[in-house]
């Protein structure tokens, strides 16, 4: 395939976040959810900054914290946020600030500690009317799945993936107690949920295509196929699942 071709193949794929269909596993169904909440002038959080978040795939303006500049830095550059330097455990925000805060894939990145004080504080600056998303890899099947494609990717690649390293240092959260952690600061007018989210097998399938070579590494035209099939990849949350999502919701 040409160079200039493969380029606009890939800028096409990419134009949305979609194809790169881990992002959107993980983002679209909660965009989904949420969109009731994003009335005009809602008020939307973000906790853990990179170039596809929660923005990129409601277009709406948000309010983007990390500790990492570089992460707000190119969070920025693809979507509508105002980044904040900040840590999840201490937010600088006001009681009920927003309508909408959501975490995705950030939780397995803190100690237990870190998680404990993220989760009250997320309780804490979501209005009472509003919604919160808590997800991260959860599980004997999303361990299987990272330590699979850990290896895979260094066998091929002969590097490590800093993120799945990153993984490595803690346990991964273990949902329910997430879950409970949230339900005790939330209080009796918020329900808890759990949903699953992003099909283990599909999820390390994917990930062999984009990042160990099959059927062929940095190939364009599976982008463009795997964009294609995106919606399809988000519906698909049976059976054993990478991800858990927690959420936090009025009663009412």
């Amino acid at each position: 395939m040409g160079k200039g071709i493969g380029e606009r193949l890939r800028a096409y794929a990419e134009k949305d976040g979609r194809g790169y269909p881990d992002w959107a596993m993980r983002y679209m169904p909660v965009a989904r959810r949420v969109r009731r909440f994003l009335r005009e002038g809602a008020r939307v959080l973000e906790i853990g900054a990179n170039e596809n978040g929660l923005a990129r795939f409601t277009g709406t303006r948000t309010i983007c914290v990390d500790v990492a500049r570089a992460h707000l830095a190119a969070a920025r550059g693809a979507q509508p946020v105002l980044p904040v330097v900040a840590d999840a455990g201490a937010l600088p925000f006001r009681d009920g600030a927003f309508e909408v805060c959501v975490c995705i894939d950030t939780f397995e990145h803190f100690d237990a500690d870190t998680r404990e004080r993220a989760a009250r504080e997320i309780v804490r600056v979501t209005a009472a009317p509003g919604v919160a998303a808590v997800g991260f890899p959860s599980g004997e099947a999303a361990a299987r799945a990272e330590q699979m494609i850990r290896m895979e990717h260094f066998a091929f690649c002969g590097r490590q993936l800093k993120w799945l390293e990153e993984h490595a240092q803690f346990p991964l959260p273990d949902v329910r107690e997430i879950a409970d952690t949230i339900a005790r600061h939330a209080g009796a007018g918020r329900r808890i949920t759990v949903d699953k989210n992003a099909n283990a097998r599909v999820w390390t399938f994917m990930w062999r295509i984009l990042m160990c070579g099959w059927p062929g590494r940095g190939n364009a035209l599976c982008q463009v196929f795997l964009r294609w099939c995106t919606p399809l990849l988000c519906l698909m949350h049976f059976g054993a699942c990478y991800r858990a999502i927690v959420w936090m919701e009025p009663r009412s």
